[in-house]
């Protein structure tokens, strides 16, 4: 086919419209398959969401069935500590005769049973007196316990505790067996219970004596909210502050530890999260009931909403695989319809790479194809021009470094001054002329010879020698300069000129008329930064001028004269010259805040550190930026 043109050395397909409906078929699939995961993802968000409220008015109806329980059973335990037999036996009373005490418990039980029998919903009733001991049973079972050891460790339990705390309200624990009442009971026979306990006095007792415990069958709680529910749906129970089932749909996972919990550190009454169990998506549906802390928990799996959201996927494949062809066809005769002029762009570009400047359109249509032709003719008119021009500046360059040449005469003939000069003073035997002219002579050079801002340490220390020289002719060599350098740091890269001025700082202003100074050079590495630090043994620095001077180093501030209304007022005074401001504005600006110029605080003389990140020199010198950071 003529619209597939590979190149044999890239395998690239070259033809610009079979590129554009290439382009096209993979971004609409890929479109296409991310609109697909968002519908998915949207309409599973809003299946969720519609389950959730469906669940939260379930979960609302439950909650009220649950209350309503409770309120009844709370108002049968009323009734029933009205009834003279019980305030009897909770009442302490030594009096009564061993005969007349079976009595009164035949009574209670008697009474007991009565309520067993009239409302289906209570399993057991138990009454645990502080003198008395356990009393009392289910339908089928009597308890009479008068074993201390075991009514002490119920008074030691945490259900006892909370009832204690709540008095006079109920309160409500799951998780409990028949067994955990009545020791006789073991096997099969030991069910779950809801216990709805309260601690009790007599009437005119001031204390609690006793403990009332009202026992619902779980599987009867459970059959409040399990009746209509399918298991295919997923389970539904509900879960103790502990995450230990009380109450579930499956009867074999009450007693166990829920693997699925509300948020540890959510507060809210209802939510939902998804989870995975058996390796299938579900989602947790949670909320908290209003009696206890307890929660109802529900566990929906996810795979009942996805065959409807697969059969709209279906037809959504279909449908684009039909629009995918359509506009396959669409696009291809429009393409080539619409790239013609491209094309003939194309040729004119390369006859203008060919050497044939100056070529034009002249049929131009009116649309963005138009304004490229346009655009193009005015690109090939202007090369002709552009071309004049560079010649035009090709000879102002060559007539620039002819110039350039000619000012590189003035350095050579101040150096040849200098050897005379030299020369001249080694004649007359004038050895302090001589040293003078070779310091003067090594300190011009680097000036001289090279452009570039950036030195090594080395010529750095080299230059400050041939610095002190000079000034010691002048000072009758009182100056005492030492450096402190391993030689492995001699080769790192630093602004040129930095510690002259320093150095020229110690020398002017800390230097008593007619004494001598010691100036020293150390350096050391931290990290990533290197610190230069310039020691004298002067007359250091004043404490508040040091921190007005620290401070205006950090934020970069730029050297100001001295006050002119006192002009009797030497500029010593003034603390330094303008040589540390200007060193320290030179290193801000090539790096930066973070580095520049410090003066520390030291016993003796004056100390001035300089920090500057580690540099060595890369292939090239042109410039900072030729630059990187030590490894």
């Amino acid at each position: 086919m003529r619209g597939w043109r590979r190149s044999g050395k890239t395998g690239k397909i070259q033809h610009l419209g079979t590129q554009l409906i290439v382009f096209f078929m993979a971004v609409s699939i890929i479109v296409f398959s991310l609109a697909t995961y968002l519908l998915y993802t949207f309409m599973l968000g809003l299946i969720k969401e519609q389950n959730e409220k469906l669940l939260y008015q379930q979960f609302q109806q439950i909650d009220h069935n649950i209350h309503n329980l409770i309120s009844d059973v709370d108002r049968l335990s009323k009734l029933f500590l009205l009834d003279n037999d019980v305030q009897s036996y909770i009442q302490s009373n030594a009096t009564r005769s061993q005969l007349e005490n079976i009595d009164l418990k035949k009574d209670i039980y008697g009474r007991i049973a009565n309520f067993i029998s009239n409302y289906s919903y209570i399993h057991s009733i138990y009454i645990i007196s502080d003198a008395n001991g356990a009393l009392g049973g289910d339908a089928t079972r009597t308890l009479v316990h008068s074993d201390r050891a075991w009514t002490d460790s119920f008074f030691q339990s945490q259900g006892y505790e909370r009832a204690k705390q709540s008095f006079p309200n109920l309160t409500v624990e799951g998780g409990m067996t028949e067994s955990y009442y009545n020791p006789y009971i073991s096997g099969e026979q030991d069910g779950r219970l809801i216990s709805l306990i309260r601690g009790v006095r007599a009437l005119y007792d001031s204390q609690t004596s006793a403990t009332l415990i009202f026992n619902m069958d779980e599987q009867y709680l459970a059959s409040t909210y399990s009746a209509s529910l399918d298991m295919a749906e997923g389970n539904m129970y509900i879960v103790n502050a502990d995450g230990k089932i009380i109450s579930g749909s499956s009867p074999e996972s009450v007693g166990q530890q829920s693997p699925y919990l509300p948020p540890a550190h959510d507060t809210a009454a209802f939510g939902s999260y998804d989870a995975v169990k058996n390796g299938d998506p579900i989602q947790i549906v949670y909320y908290k009931l209003q009696d206890s802390d307890w929660y109802m928990m529900r566990e929906v799996p996810l795979g009942l909403f996805s065959q409807q959201i697969f059969s709209v996927q279906r037809i959504m494949l279909l449908v684009f695989g039909l629009s995918i062809l359509v506009i396959f066809g669409v696009s291809y005769f429009s393409l080539r319809r619409m790239i013609r002029p491209l094309h003939l762009l194309a040729h004119k570009m390369r006859d203008v790479s060919k050497g044939d400047l100056g070529v034009t359109f002249t049929d131009i249509p009116n649309n963005e194809f138009g304004t490229v032709m346009r655009r193009f003719n005015e690109m090939s008119l202007s090369i002709v021009e552009l071309l004049r021009h560079n010649n035009e500046i090709q000879e102002n360059k060559r007539k620039l470094e002819i110039e350039a040449l000619q000012y590189q005469i003035n350095p050579h003939f101040l150096y040849n001054t200098l050897n005379m000069i030299r020369w001249m003073a080694s004649m007359v035997k004038a050895d302090n002329i001589v040293n003078s002219v070779v310091a003067l002579g090594n300190i011009l050079r680097p000036v001289f010879a090279s452009k570039d801002s950036m030195c090594t340490l080395r010529d750095e220390l080299n230059y400050l020698e041939n610095y002190i020289k000079i000034i010691n002719l002048r000072f009758n060599s009182t100056i005492q300069f030492e450096f402190d350098v391993e030689p492995d740091m001699l080769n790192y890269r630093i602004p040129r000129f930095i510690l002259q001025p320093v150095i020229e700082n110690s020398i002017k202003f800390g230097r008593e008329e007619g004494e001598g100074i010691e100036i020293s050079i150390e350096v050391h590495e931290d990290g990533q930064d290197l610190w230069i630090s310039v020691i004298d043994s002067g007359a250091g620095f004043d404490p508040q001028r040091r921190e007005q001077l620290n401070a205006r180093l950090a934020a970069g501030e730029s050297y100001e004269p001295p006050d002119q209304s006192h002009p009797d007022r030497p500029e010593s005074d003034t603390g330094t010259g303008v040589g540390l401001y200007n060193v320290n504005k030179r290193i801000q600006l090539y790096f930066g805040q973070g580095y520049g110029l410090h003066v520390p605080q030291v016993p003796i003389g004056a100390e001035v550190t300089i920090r500057l990140p580690k540099m060595v020199e890369s292939a090239q010198q042109d410039g900072l930026n030729d630059y990187r950071p030590a490894e």
